[in-house]
């Protein structure tokens, strides 16, 4: 059970950064709630069509307008976007949808949808379901990979560390290790920030976290370590790559 436990920590702070990126490595979609050649928000009940199809493949899909979960757009690197392209004729409503990645590289797109309904509402309802059939050319299943590194190094290259205002209250040394006790965060930070900073008074140590969209899963930096830290059994570890080998930290943190 150890083993299989590693395996699944080494998933999540690993990145495959020197494979080509395909449709199947992404889980989560983002849909624009207004397309370019729309006049409002979900016109025709496109924009809510495509978000409930993604979601009955297996993508876990929001338009842009819907609360989004904490932290969702805090890192884009891990989901798709959503657009749908128009190339109307004179008689005929024909429309194709693209999904790209962060860096704008489209990473599949249906077939072109027509219909030649002359009522506009009906029309595009058409053309939409007829490009939609077309997406199980692009056989999609979830890899499940993970993006957790990638979030780490972005999102310690957007914050300065140095400038982070925490009151750590307590910081003691146990049998376990280090122990950081509760801080207090200052009302400066927003919630997708720094969740806790903690300083070990003898080496000056940090130990900073960042919130992740998944519960009781951080990002984590120490001493220039990125990595994860999460709790088994309410005993909470810090787990990161060293030249490619998995190193586990016992830590003994009190929240």
């Amino acid at each position: 059970m150890k083993k299989y436990f590693s395996i699944l920590v080494f998933a999540l702070i690993s990145s495959l950064t020197y494979s080509q990126s395909t449709l199947n490595d992404y889980e989560m979609a983002i849909i624009p709630s207004r397309f370019q050649f729309q006049n409002g928000d979900n016109q025709y009940r496109i924009n809510s069509t495509i978000k409930a199809f993604l979601k009955q493949k297996g993508f876990e899909a929001y338009v842009s307008s819907d609360v989004l979960p904490e932290g969702f757009l805090d890192y884009n690197c891990n989901k798709v976007f959503v657009n749908v392209i128009e190339e109307n004729t004179m008689f005929s409503t024909k429309i194709k949808i693209e999904f790209k990645d962060c860096k704008q590289v489209v990473l599949f797109t249906t077939d072109l949808g027509e219909s030649r309904e002359k009522e506009l509402a009906k029309a595009y309802n058409q053309a939409l379901l007829l490009t939609l059939k077309s997406f199980d050319k692009a056989k999609y299943k979830f890899s499940g990979k993970t993006y957790y590194d990638d979030e780490a190094q972005e999102k310690l290259k957007s914050h300065d560390v140095e400038n982070v205002s925490t009151e750590v209250t307590k910081v003691i040394k146990s049998e376990a290790g280090v122990t950081y006790e509760k801080v207090t965060k200052s009302d400066k930070l927003a919630t997708n920030e720094a969740f806790v900073k903690a300083i070990n008074q003898a080496n000056q140590q940090e130990l900073v976290l960042y919130k992740t969209t998944r519960n009781a899963i951080y990002l984590c930096n120490q001493n220039g370590k990125n990595g994860v830290i999460f709790a088994k059994n309410e005993v909470w570890f810090f787990e990161y790559l060293d030249n490619g080998k998995l190193i586990s930290e016992k830590l003994d943190i009190k929240f």
